[in-house]
C-alpha cells in the first residue's frame, strides 16, 4: 500500500505529439519518476506510446486536467494555436501551477502569445525547441521564458535533454532556433550543389568526402531521397523553419540574401519531392533539375 500511495503522488507529464521527437522524450522519461500521459491525433502513435509506458489520454483538455507539465511536440505554430486554443484543447483545462513547455519550433509570436494565455491561467510556459543537429553531440533544447517559469521546468528539460541553455524570453530562444535551422539548411544547399557541380562537370563528388574529409551526407553520393526521420523529414522542416526566418526578418527589416535564396531552392525541391522522399538531400535533385540531369549517374570526363 505504501508504494501505491508514494506512485500516486508522482508528477505526470503529459506529452501532445507523440510523433518521432514526443516518442524520444518519452523514452527519456520512461526511466525517472514522472508519470507520463500521451495524445496525438494519430491513434497508432498514441498506441505506440502505451507501449513505452504512457497512458493514453482522450484529448488534450484531458491531458492538461490530469498533468502537472504539458509538453508539446508538434509539426508548427498553427498545430499550436489550435491545441492550446480548441473546444477541447489545453487552455480550457489547464490549472494554476501547471507548467507548458513547447518543444516545437513555431513562430517567435506563437511562443509570447502562449505565454500570455497560460499566464492569465496562473500556469507557466517555456518555449524550448529541440536540436540533435547541432555541432556538440546530443539532444540539445533552447529554453525561452522567464525565469519562474524556466526554474519550475528546469528539472524536467534537464530530463528531456542533454544539455539546455536559458536564451532569454520568451520568442528568444526560437530566434536562436530558426538562426540553427538557418545554417543547418544553408550547408545542406551548398553541399548538393558542389556535388551536383562536381558530377556535372565529369569529377567524382566522392573525392569531397574521401581526400578532403568534407563531412559530406553519404545520401548526396548514392542518392538516396528517402525519408530520414519519422514526420515531417528534415526537408520539409526546414523549408517551414526558414519560411518563420523570413516573417521574423521581414518584422523587423533584418536582411537575409543568401537565406531568400536556400528558401527558394527548399520551396522548389519540397514541390517535386515525393511522399516518402522527406530528406533533405533531395536538394541535389533540384540542382540535377536545373542542369538537365535529373537521372544521370557519375560519369568520368573524357581524358585527354
Amino acid at each position: 500500500m505504501r508504494s501505491v500511495a508514494v506512485r500516486a503522488s508522482m508528477p505526470t507529464v503529459g506529452v501532445v505529439g507523440v510523433g518521432y521527437i514526443g516518442k524520444r522524450f518519452l523514452d527519456r522519461l520512461a526511466d525517472t519518476e514522472y508519470e507520463t500521459l500521451a495524445y496525438d491525433v494519430d491513434r497508432s502513435q498514441v498506441d505506440a506510446a502505451t507501449e513505452r509506458g504512457a497512458t493514453a489520454a482522450e484529448s488534450p483538455a484531458d491531458l492538461a486536467r490530469r498533468s502537472a507539465f504539458v509538453v508539446l511536440a508538434l509539426p508548427g505554430s498553427p498545430e499550436v494555436e489550435a491545441v492550446m486554443e480548441s473546444d477541447d484543447g489545453i487552455l480550457g483545462a489547464l490549472s494554476a501551477g501547471t507548467t507548458v513547455v513547447d518543444a516545437t519550433t513555431t513562430r517567435p509570436e506563437t511562443s509570447r502569445v502562449c505565454e500570455a494565455w497560460c499566464e492569465e491561467r496562473g500556469a507557466a510556459f517555456v518555449e524550448a525547441p529541440i536540436t540533435r543537429a547541432a555541432p556538440r553531440d546530443g539532444a540539445h533544447m533552447m529554453v525561452g521564458g522567464t525565469d519562474a517559469a524556466y526554474e519550475s521546468a528546469r528539472e524536467l528539460i534537464a530530463v528531456l535533454s542533454d544539455d539546455h541553455l536559458h536564451a532569454g524570453g520568451a520568442g528568444q530562444a526560437t530566434v536562436l532556433k530558426l538562426a540553427l535551422q538557418m545554417r543547418y539548411a544553408g550547408q545542406n544547399a551548398l553541399d548538393a550543389e558542389i556535388v551536383e557541380f562536381t558530377r556535372d562537370n565529369g569529377v567524382d563528388p566522392a573525392h569531397l568526402r574521401e581526400f578532403f574529409g568534407m563531412d559530406l551526407w553519404e545520401a548526396y553520393l548514392d542518392r538516396d531521397f528517402a525519408q530520414d526521420i519519422e514526420g515531417l523529414g528534415g526537408l520539409a522542416i526546414w523549408h517551414k523553419d526558414l519560411g518563420y526566418a523570413r516573417e521574423v526578418a521581414r518584422e523587423n527589416g533584418t536582411a537575409l540574401p543568401i537565406n531568400a535564396a536556400v528558401f527558394e531552392a527548399y520551396k522548389a525541391t519540397v514541390r517535386r519531392a515525393g511522399p516518402e522522399e522527406g530528406h533533405a538531400a533531395t536538394l541535389l535533385r533540384y540542382w540535377e533539375l536545373l542542369n538537365d540531369a535529373t537521372e544521370r549517374a557519375f560519369q568520368p570526363a573524357d581524358e585527354g
